[in-house]
């Protein structure tokens, strides 16, 4: 078949419209050519319940013939309309989308009839149809030129190519051939393969100047719905698909020293290179530098941003970085693959103190049973003997020193040998824990956990967009959006911070961070691929993201991607469960501590007892002199 342009094909079809209107009579009107419309979508379509027709544009002929009685119909006219007003307006604005619940607007239909008299009256109908609740680019859509007796078949090229532009694949178009009669067209915008039923009567160029072709049978009441719609993305014959890439370790690596497909690795880019290796496509990888917060999403005001920009404008097809699956605007996603989650990286917690370490020796109870013992020694004593002596005998007992003139009375006597023997089991228990000081510091608990997290009152750092994925309120409260770089280094300045990213990314970006700590999952999600709305290839593609998870073959690329790391990973613990834990100066510095507060109290006590045994003698002679 000879390449055709468009012009060429209008001039050929104007040709044999015009000499056959001059030889043939008989021909087809357009009330018969509405009335096998309707036989076609009765019988080759299948209405379920809750669905209903939507006639757009020039529909009156439809109700004069009474052929809708008994159907329910949705009707889109090419005049203004506000009935989907808020939910046209919630498309292209984010911020409306958000104040106002549109979903009661939506109603998917699956039968769609649009009868235009021009090509820029059918991309108006179509896109106030896609503006309108009842849009479904999946749907089967037939497209009619009002003037087709005076014309012929001359627009089926252009009505074709304009469903094309929007993303409707299942269309067929309908005319009055002057020979033929009443015929059908339909493209494939990927390949030459179509039943036989179909003749190819057309060669075009499509994106990146893939063939588009154009197909044609004549109507049959009896086969018409023979091959009416057929699976036209079973094989793309080399079609481009447009996707945008980011390195974003583990899940997705790119080589800049590599060719081709060969440059990406990570089980991202494994699932998208085999999808469409099965499907015959070929990918074309717009590359992005710089941080993984690039990936984007929903700006501040309102608009796309970064990479989920290119899907949001249909300039990407689908984008190569998996991200979680939570409800994005003016995006669609494919089936999930796999789960992941949101964690935390923070300031390692430090360690246990040694005078943390010391009132751990015994139960609180037990503390605040001796301190009540030695109170009420004290005020045994400092009723006999004064406060200050009272004072001085009770340093004596806690350094094992002879108390100085005890009571005379038994009962005072039996309390504090009592109270002796009691401070020697303390001592005892005490010095049988004393070697833990000899050991490596023991940490505090990090944050592991959501709980964890909200108990530490912890501000939270990072991208906005996993700001919006926050499903916790007094988390997302504690929120702030921040750069990539800047929101590990609130982490280093302070211990109250917290940077909020995804699991495995976080692991690889602080994995030779000492300091720092990952948490386990605070939130958990799956993950899906984004691609752009309307995109005619989603099925195919969302099917075969489903079977390769059924297959269990994404769990093995995940495991290979990964597998250097968890080596890394183990390698790393098995190194520290070996190596020598070596006792710093500093992990018994505090016991020096100790034993000089020990010399300073002794000493303390000593000059006491001088102080007090001048003052006993300077008394004495004075009382001999007198």
């Amino acid at each position: 078949m000879a390449l055709l342009t468009w012009k060429s094909w209008n001039i050929v079809l104007s040709i044999s419209t015009v000499t056959a209107n001059a030889t043939i009579g008989n021909k087809v009107t357009y009330n018969e050519l509405i009335d096998k419309t309707m036989t076609i979508v009765r019988s080759c379509t299948m209405f379920h319940a809750d669905d209903a027709l939507l006639l757009a544009g020039e529909y009156h002929e439809f109700f004069q013939r009474s052929l809708l009685n008994d159907l329910p119909v949705a009707l889109i006219s090419e005049s203004k309309s506000t009935a989907f007003e808020m939910f046209t307006l919630g498309k292209y604005s984010y911020t409306i989308y958000t104040q106002f619940s549109v979903i009661y607007l939506l109603w998917k239909l699956n039968q769609f009839i649009v009868v235009a008299s021009s090509q820029p009256m059918l991309q108006l109908l179509l896109q106030r149809t896609k503006d309108s609740g009842w849009s479904n680019f999946q749907g089967f859509h037939i497209l009619i030129d009002r003037k087709t007796e005076q014309r012929g078949c001359v627009n089926a090229y252009n009505f074709l190519w304009t469903a094309w532009e929007y993303d409707r694949l299942s269309t067929i178009f309908l005319c009055i051939d002057p020979i033929e009669g009443i015929v059908l067209y339909t493209f494939n915008p990927y390949s030459s393969i179509a039943p036989e039923v179909w003749r190819n009567v057309g060669h075009f160029h499509g994106r990146s100047e893939h063939p588009w072709i154009l197909l044609k049978k004549k109507y049959n009441d009896w086969r018409t719905c023979e091959d009416l719609m057929f699976d036209k993305t079973k094989d793309l014959t080399g079609y481009e698909v447009r996707t945008n890439a980011i390195s974003f370790e583990p899940h997705l690596q790119i080589d800049p020293t590599k060719r081709g497909l060969e440059q990406f690795s990570g089980d991202n880019s494994e699932i998208l290179k085999i999808v469409f290796k099965k499907l015959n496509a070929s990918l074309r990888v717009r590359v992005y530098t710089g941080s993984p917060y690039t990936l984007g999403g929903i700006g501040s005001h309102g608009t796309m941003v970064g990479m989920m920009a290119d899907l949001a404008t249909g300039e990407v097809d689908i984008g190569m970085n998996a991200r979680s699956l939570y409800n994005t605007w003016k995006v669609e996603h494919t089936y999930p693959h796999g789960d992941d989650g949101l964690c935390v990286f923070t300031q390692r917690a430090g360690e246990i103190s040694e005078f943390t370490k010391i009132m751990s020796f015994l139960s609180p109870v037990i503390h605040a049973a001796n301190a009540v013992v030695f109170v009420i020694a004290l005020l045994v004593l400092t009723k006999y003997q004064g406060f200050v002596k009272a004072s001085v005998n009770i340093i004596r007992l806690m350094t094992f020193g002879a108390v100085h003139r005890l009571p005379g009375t038994n009962s005072t006597r039996i309390f504090f040998s009592s109270t002796f023997i009691l401070y020697l089991i303390m001592n005892a228990l005490h010095q049988s824990h004393w070697a833990s000081f000899l050991t490596i510091p023991v940490s505090l608990p990090n944050i592991r956990t959501s709980e964890d997290l909200k108990k530490s009152g912890c501000q939270i750092y990072g991208s906005m967009f996993h700001g919006q994925e926050l499903q916790d309120p007094e988390l997302q409260s504690r929120f702030h959006k921040d750069t990539y770089y800047a929101c590990k280094e609130h982490v280093l300045r302070s211990r109250c911070a917290a940077c909020l990213g995804d699991c495995l990314h976080h692991y690889m970006r602080i994995r030779n961070e000492m300091r720092l700590y990952r948490s386990r999952k605070i939130q958990q999600n799956s993950l899906v691929f984004k691609t752009r709305e309307d995109w005619p290839l989603l099925a195919s593609v969302t099917q075969m993201i489903r079977r390769t998870v059924e297959g269990g073959i994404i769990e093995k690329w995940k495991e290979e991607s990964t597998r250097k790391t968890r080596w890394a990973w183990k390698k790393r613990q098995l190194d520290k469960n070996k190596s020598f834990k070596t006792l710093k100066m500093r992990h018994v510095l505090f016991s020096f501590y100790i034993l000089a507060g020990g010399y300073v109290l002794g000493t303390v006590a000593f000059l006491v007892e001088i102080f007090m045994g001048r003052r006993r003698i300077d008394k004495s002679l004075r009382n001999r002199k007198h």
